[in-house]
């Protein structure tokens, strides 16, 4: 495929055939594959790839923040227009990249100023097609793509996988928080970019299976949550006080994930059996979002 369009994938312990089928399902959609490996346990390989993959091998684990800013400059120097990031674990549906360069080419000729586009996101397990959120003011608006017939979704935040973005915008924004390692790192970068004055929008023609937790409890035989490692919580927390603290996102933002973040970790104390180690996380990531500290890494 003859684009101007970069793949860039990170990678950390990834499953061999689960990378092998993104990359298989990505190949014939893109010029170039950049895959930025945080220095895993296991060697990666790729087999049968019609364009040309390069890979940034790192002698550390830096985060998902960091690799992803170093495939951009990658790709930036080569010379791309575009690229599009993608986690290990996902997949995506024949025609995905040429959607969004429709989209992103339909959008601009309306006068629209892009600043990313994302696709309908379905999880694998359970087959639900995600929502998307804006936020004005107070006002938390949840907009189901089940129940809209429009083509183009306005949204003010993408998951980071599928997130198709102009190289000059990346510029623009100066990329992402390297210090937040894991989660936010998508939040983050998607609501500075809306606040610069950008537009995002996800596209309903562009859809990627993704695999969301690392494993899905029902609550009450009703509400299905996401369960992650202890560990990443720390990140959850410490990020998520940071940004509600000290970003300049909307006030119906800021609100909205403080309550999240306490149900959460009332929520994950109900269901973790390890409840002091969850606390213990729980509790540094409180104290480093408030003290603005980036320095403490946990695995």
């Amino acid at each position: 495929m003859k684009n101007n369009v970069c793949g860039i994938i990170v990678t950390y312990n990834a499953n061999h055939n689960d990378l092998q089928l993104l990359i298989g399902s990505l190949t014939d959609q893109v010029s170039h594959i950049i895959i930025v490996d945080n220095n895993s346990a296991n060697e990666l390989k790729v087999e049968n790839s019609s364009c040309e993959v390069e890979f940034i091998r790192l002698t550390a684990n830096k985060g998902i923040g960091e690799a992803q800013n170093l495939g951009v400059d990658y790709a930036i120097k080569l010379g791309y227009e575009f690229v599009c990031l993608f986690d290990q674990d996902s997949r995506l549906a024949e025609n995905f990249i040429s959607s969004l360069l429709n989209a992103y080419q339909d959008l601009t000729s309306q006068g629209k100023s892009i600043g990313a586009l994302g696709p309908l996101i379905v999880d694998e397990r359970s087959g639900k097609q995600f929502p998307f959120y804006t936020y004005d003011g107070l006002v938390r608006k949840v907009i189901d793509p089940s129940t809209s017939n429009e083509p183009y979704i306005k949204t003010h935040q993408l998951i980071s996988s599928g997130t198709f973005i102009n190289t000059s915008v990346w510029k623009v924004s100066g990329g992402n928080h390297t210090g937040f390692f894991l989660e936010y790192v998508d939040t983050d970068w998607c609501l500075r970019v809306v606040k610069l004055g950008y537009e995002i929008y996800g596209v309903r023609e562009a859809k990627l299976i993704h695999k969301l937790g690392d494993d899905r409890r029902k609550l009450l035989n009703r509400f299905e949550v996401p369960v992650h490692a202890n560990y990443r919580y720390f990140y959850v927390f410490r990020n998520g006080v940071f940004c509600s603290l000290y970003r300049p996102f909307p006030i119906s933002w800021r609100l909205y994930n403080l309550i999240r973040l306490t149900s959460f970790f009332f929520i994950m104390l109900l269901i973790k059996k390890d409840k002091l180690k969850l606390i213990r996380y729980v509790f540094l990531g409180i104290n480093d979002g408030i003290r603005k500290n980036f320095s403490r890494k946990v695995f």
